[in-house]
């Protein structure tokens, strides 16, 4: 069987509060390093020629640089995948410790999603999916975009799963249970 693998992303909407922050932060940092000019470090980058480039970088700049990175490192620090074997989250991909969780489908009991007033008006939100193994959610799948369908795919997924699985067991069951046949 071949192995397919569907990478779900988590979406930069989903930050949009660093984001805003970022915003606020580099408008701020702007009238700073406007009002306080001793912040600003301006000198000779390099040249060419008889070119020179000039570096202008005012310190107040690391304020909402922060923010930047600290949205790049929450949308890429996770990968959500579904594959023929299951669901699988990886949290802690850019950093030295990784988490993996996975869930066979076949295990899969409920899958729910969660969305706020604004998540619902960026299409986006989480998506949980939990396990009759311990009763709790165990993967959460956190900044998806169209958070419903995911619910749903995961579900027919799931429920095909289930099926071919009933259908296996019958088929084992009434080759168990025949009579058998007399031979002359």
């Amino acid at each position: 069987m071949k192995q397919v693998e569907v990478v779900i992303p988590k979406t930069w909407r989903s930050e949009w509060g660093t984001l805003l922050v970022f915003v606020v932060l580099s408008l701020i940092s702007t009238y700073l390093s406007s009002l306080n000019q001793w912040s600003v470090i301006r000198g000779e980058l390099f040249s060419i020629g008889d070119s020179r480039v000039m570096l202008t970088l005012p310190l107040f700049w690391l304020f909402p640089a922060g923010a930047a990175l600290t949205a790049i490192y929450r949308v890429y620090n996770v990968r959500y995948c579904l594959d023929t074997r299951g669901i699988e989250a990886k949290v802690g991909v850019l950093g030295p410790w990784q988490k993996v969780s996975r869930i066979r489908f076949e295990d899969v009991r409920g899958v729910e999603y969660q969305q706020s007033v604004i998540d619902r008006l960026l299409n986006i939100g989480s998506v949980e999916i939990g396990t009759a193994a311990t009763g709790e959610v165990e993967i959460v799948f956190q900044g998806v975009e169209d958070p419903y369908s995911l619910q749903n795919q995961l579900q027919r997924e799931r429920d095909a799963r289930i099926d071919i699985l009933h259908n296996r067991s019958r088929k084992e069951n009434k080759v168990n249970t025949e009579p058998a046949q007399k031979t002359a």
